[in-house]
């Protein structure tokens, strides 16, 4: 790796940090040491009518593994972390099995969103030789965009996990994942 792409990784990795002590400083969140942690740590929201206040983009919560819905059919058994290391769910699994009062040090929060009408409006969308329709997804049901990350928290017995909404933008430009047939109550793995 070349010196100007690792300086660039260190500029955006003290902005984000920034941005966490900002949402800590307005009461949104809280940070310490290596690990983020949101403000509602313990209980998790078990609940699907959150409020729009609590759903704002960029916006970081925790939330019930068992209440955020896949958007796809399947996911990779693999994947790669924002150093171009390869990880794996199996890998994943085992780090928060053996690390009880942690969560993953790679990738950040998943990002969610709540499925709204308007959305269908959209249409479908390709990419990489993957169709996702929005019509696919229950409206007001909260759904993922990092399902490997949600399958690994749930693999491993884990009640929660740590979200950030995601804007309207983000979902409008990932519903080429939206190819779930169940409404996103399954999802199966790729090999």
């Amino acid at each position: 790796m070349n010196s100007p792409s690792l300086a660039l990784k260190k500029i955006f990795a003290r902005l984000v940090w920034s941005i966490i002590a900002l949402s800590a400083l307005m009461g949104s969140a809280y940070w310490s040491g290596d690990d983020f942690t949101v403000s509602l740590h313990e209980p998790a929201v078990a609940h699907s009518d959150l409020g729009s206040e609590n759903e704002r983009a960029e916006t970081f919560a925790r939330l019930a593994t068992t209440q955020i819905r896949y958007s796809q059919s399947t996911y990779s058994l693999y994947g790669k972390t924002d150093e171009d290391e390869l990880y794996s769910v199996k890998g994943n699994t085992q780090w928060l099995k053996d690390h009880p009062d942690r969560e993953l040090p790679w990738g950040g929060p998943i990002r969610v969103f709540r499925k709204q009408a308007f959305m269908d409006e959209w249409g479908p969308l390709s990419q990489g030789g993957y169709t996702g329709e929005p019509k696919n997804l229950v409206n007001g049901e909260i759904y993922t965009l990092d399902h490997r990350r949600l399958v690994a928290y749930q693999l491993a017995g884990r009640i929660t996990i740590p979200v950030q909404w995601a804007s309207l933008s983000v979902v409008r430009d990932n519903r080429w994942k939206f190819s779930t047939s169940d409404g996103g109550c399954s999802i199966a793995p790729k090999p």
